[in-house]
This record gives C-alpha cells, sequence and structure tokens, in this order.
C-alpha cells in the first residue's frame, strides 16, 4: 500500500503488555481469526502492515506498546489473493498446489515444481511447502518424507506426533510397506531396457552431490523400467527400494543416464528442442522428475492406500515433442548437438 493511501483505509492499535513476545503473523492471526494465517501473512510480506512506522516481517517479535498500522482487511486480502492465482499461472510449469487425498490423519498433495519442501540457504524470499500449507501444519500436520525443490509429484502428510513418527519409520524402512514410484526423462536408452541399480551411495555435502562410494556409502537401490524410447532420450519408471538423498539423481548419473536436465549431476541447467510441427519448443528449466504414484499403510488404520499425481504440463510437453521428433527419423532426439 502507499503512502498515498487514504487514513480512512487504515487502522492503527498498540500492543498489550501480556502478547509482548508474539511473533507479528500469530499476534494478528489470533486478532482477527476470520482470516488465515497465511493471508495475513502475505499481507505483511507485500508490505501492508508497518510496526513503529517501519516496513514489518511475518517473524517480527512484537514488543509491549508497539504501534501497528494496519489496513482493513476486507479491502486488501481479495485483492492479493487474485493476484496469487495470476502468479501461479505464469509459464507452463507447475505451480500450484492440488489436493490429491485427505483425511482426518493423511493428506497427500501434488508438490509443484521450484518449491523448496524447507527454508535453507540460497532460497531467498521462495515460499517453502511448510509455509504454503501453513493452516495444515498449524492443524497438527507434518511431513513424513521428502522431495528435491524441483521434483513434483505426490508427498504426505500425517496428523500428530505419535501417527507421523510411526509414518516416517515406515517410509525409512525397506520393509515399512511404503512405495514410492517416479517418472523420469533421461539422456540415453538404458540397456537392459529395465533392471536395478544398486549403488551404495555417500550423502551429499551442503550444496554438493551424493557420491557412489562402494566401501563407504550407505546400501542404495532403485528399480528402473524404460516406459519409451527416443532419439537419445528414453522416458522411465523408478521405484525406489531406499530413501538416500538424491539417490534417483545420483543412480541415474552412475549408469550413465542423468536427467534431460541437472546442473548438480547432469550439468546441464536446462534443456530445450524445437517441435517440428513449427508450435512451441519444449523447454525444460529444472529436472524433469515426477514422484507419480505413492503407495502406503494408511497411518491409523493400516488399509493399504494408493495416490496417483497426473504428470505435469512441462513433462507432458517435452515428451509429446519427443514423440513426434522420433517419428519423423530425426537424429538428434532428446540431446543437443555435441
Amino acid at each position: 500500500m502507499s503512502d498515498a493511501t487514504p487514513d480512512s483505509d487504515r487502522r492503527h492499535a498498540r500492543v498489550p503488555s501480556h502478547l509482548a513476545g508474539v511473533r507479528l503473523d500469530r499476534f494478528l492471526a489470533d486478532c482477527f481469526p476470520n482470516y488465515s494465517r497465511r493471508e495475513l501473512a502475505g499481507a505483511v510480506k507485500a508490505g501492508l502492515v508497518r510496526v513503529n512506522d517501519r516496513r514489518a516481517k511475518p517473524g517480527l517479535v512484537l514488543e509491549a506498546d508497539d504501534r501497528l498500522e494496519l489496513p482493513v482487511w476486507s479491502k486488501v486480502l481479495p485483492g492479493l489473493a487474485a493476484k496469487r492465482e495470476v502468479d501461479r499461472r505464469v509459464g507452463r510449469m507447475p505451480t500450484r498446489i492440488v489436493e490429491l487425498y485427505r483425511d482426518e490423519d493423511l493428506i497427500v498433495i501434488a508438490k509443484p515444481a521450484g518449491t523448496p519442501v524447507h527454508s535453507g540457504a540460497g532460497l531467498g524470499a521462495i515460499e517453502t511447502l511448510i509455509e504454503a500449507l501453513r493452516d495444515d501444519i498449524l492443524n497438527g500436520f507434518g511431513l513424513v518424507h521428502r522431495l528435491d525443490k524441483d521434483t513434483t509429484g505426490a508427498i504426505a502428510l500425517v496428523r500428530g506426533d505419535d501417527l507421523r513418527r510411526i509414518t516416517a519409520e515406515r517410509f525409512a524402512d525397506p520393509e515399512g510397506g511404503v512405495e514410492k514410484y517416479y517418472e523420469a526423462i533421461v539422456s540415453g536408452i538404458p540397456e537392459p531396457a529395465e533392471g536395478i541399480i544398486d549403488a551404495p551411495l555417500v550423502p551429499p555435502g551442503h550444496g554438493g552431490r551424493a557420491t557412489v562410494d562402494e566401501d563407504a556409502g550407505k546400501p542404495a537401490r532403485t528399480r528402473y523400467r524404460t516406459l519409451e524410447t527416443f532419439v537419445r532420450a528414453s522416458r522411465l519408471e523408478l521405484q525406489l527400494e531406499t530413501g538416500r538423498t538424491h539417490q534417483i539423481r545420483a543412480h541415474l548419473w552412475h549408469a550413465g543416464h542423468p536427467l534431460l536436465a541437472d546442473p548438480l549431476y547432469g550439468r546441464r541447467k536446462a534443456w530445450r528442442i524445437h517441435d517440428p510441427r513449427g508450435q512451441q519448443d519444449a523447454y525444460l528449466r529444472r529436472t524433469p522428475l515426477h514422484a507419480r504414484r505413492l503407495v502406503l499403510p494408511h497411518p491409523r488404520t493400516g488399509e493399504r492406500i494408493q495416490v496417483d499425481a497426473p504428470l505435469p504440463d512441462d513433462m507432458k510437453y517435452a515428451l509429446e515433442v519427443l514423440r513426434v521428433v522420433s517419428a519423423r527419423g530425426r537424429k538428434r532426439g532428446g540431446l543437443p548437438p555435441q
């Protein structure tokens, strides 16, 4: 909100002594229960809330008698929600969180690309999955496994500390009854067409790569099956038998078939191929890895739950163009010139 905003659109308040030490976003959520904490925090991030005449952040810890300058929520929040929706539609990469399954104990959502699970160094102002799911987190749900920032697909949240701990242990145990299936677009054509990559991995350091080491590495096994082949590229189904950090990306690189775009393991930040039909080029600006299917015992009942996440648009279009290129006998296919 600019400085030209009429005073009638602003409200002023002071922090009472008994609420000193409370974060600004929680203070607002408690004082304005008709709006979600996520909505109010978004307004703070947009610069619509000032504390002691300064632009504030959601995590600001308030002190007694701090002066708050607030907008009229009913006037500003609808506009912010509309702007977020427009921003989510920009580009072909999936940017909207889609709910795939929900009950009182379990939620499975389709994680979009470019969304880190947790905050970390170098992420700047990127919204994390935890922040995007703030309302569910505040309602007692928590994540039981992770996906890389640019990996899309099914990811689960469980409600309650005990059920969440038990489910997380199932995810970590190869015999825990959890099955995770992925789809990937890779360089080259694997030979044989299906098999197991059994290569122990040393975990990556901060910002580094996982490495194969038969002596020092931890056991890591990935099943793969070739679903389609193109000119110098393939579409694979992968199933994790273990859950090491970067396991799929490191195993594919070790096997000589890195993801078409992977700056860390494939040394290619992006991948583009011309559509011979004269339509828009296929362009992958992230690692083409998608958590397609998640099978797990229900946290409370033990019933087998299977949830499928639709393939995102950027990967679907890349596959469409690869099929056209291969059908027309082009020699370059999925890779740029040597």
